[in-house]
């Protein structure tokens, strides 16, 4: 079943981790702004764009959440 993440995760500040290790950045579908990732309160991980106050879980990023690094081959 997809959950959908409505509102900003509360509790604590977001973690600041580094890009993905298989080459893809997760950046907002809608304004393309790095994701900040959040631990959720059932253990989850989701990941949250504060300019547009969208977010989805780690597990089920929309189509264009990721996006290749330059560096990446």
């Amino acid at each position: 079943m997809k959950r959908v993440l409505r509102n900003k995760p509360s509790g604590e500040e977001a973690i600041s981790y580094p890009v993905s290790g298989r080459g893809y950045a997760h950046v907002c579908p809608s304004c393309g702004e790095p994701l900040a990732l959040y631990d959720l309160r059932d253990g989850d991980q989701a990941y949250w764009c504060d300019p547009c106050g969208k977010g989805h879980r780690a597990g089920d990023p929309p189509a264009r959440a990721l996006r290749p690094l330059p560096h990446a081959g």
